[in-house]
């Protein structure tokens, strides 16, 4: 069980290792403008093709969602709030060497509980940083609460990425429901 938690913490992680400086000013250059005035308006891509992004940032993440199958749902039009953990964080939820471990981890578990963990990090609707900063706690698609408290834990990476569908903050830890 505690290496089936790894392994989801890890495919979240690198599903979600986005960075600020690749991503903000995706469909939203207006200069002058915070990144959560910019993420308040949707970008040009959806949350998938920001994860999907062949930039190294989120790849065991990449490969947790397809094997969870939420590819689709990740790229529909609902608006969705990510935090996604990079591929640091899932090597260090894992345990493991290094991101092709991870990956290899992340496709060993149990597609019910890879989905578990993955859902756990993403809750309906579009929050931008002051909204996430300003809640206590938010319902996340696994049905779980996730507290501030537990977030401001994990260690937030970037903030404000805008999709279309919704917005990502990369965050330092895999959360674990």
């Amino acid at each position: 069980m505690k290496a089936y938690r790894i392994l989801t913490v890890a495919a979240l992680a690198a599903a979600l290792t986005l960075t600020s400086t690749s991503f903000a000013d995706e469909g939203n250059s207006a200069p002058g403008k915070s990144a959560a005035a910019k993420a308040a308006k949707p970008g040009t891509s959806t949350i998938v093709a920001i994860v999907l992004a062949d930039d190294g940032e989120f790849d065991v993440l990449q490969a947790a969602v397809v094997k969870a199958g939420l590819v689709d749902v990740l790229n529909g039009k609902g608006q969705f709030t990510v935090f996604a953990p990079t591929d640091a964080a899932f090597i260090k939820t894992l345990g493991v060497a290094d991101e092709a471990e991870a990956i290899a981890a992340v496709k060993g578990l149990p597609v019910d509980a890879l989905t578990n963990i993955l859902l756990y990090h993403v809750t309906g609707g579009r929050r931008i940083s002051t909204s996430v900063l300003a809640a206590p706690s938010y319902r996340m698609l696994n049905g779980e609460q996730l507290t501030r408290d537990e977030l401001a834990a994990a260690g937030i990476a970037a903030t404000d990425i805008s999709a279309s569908n919704g917005v990502i903050h990369v965050i330092n830890s895999v959360l674990i429901p």
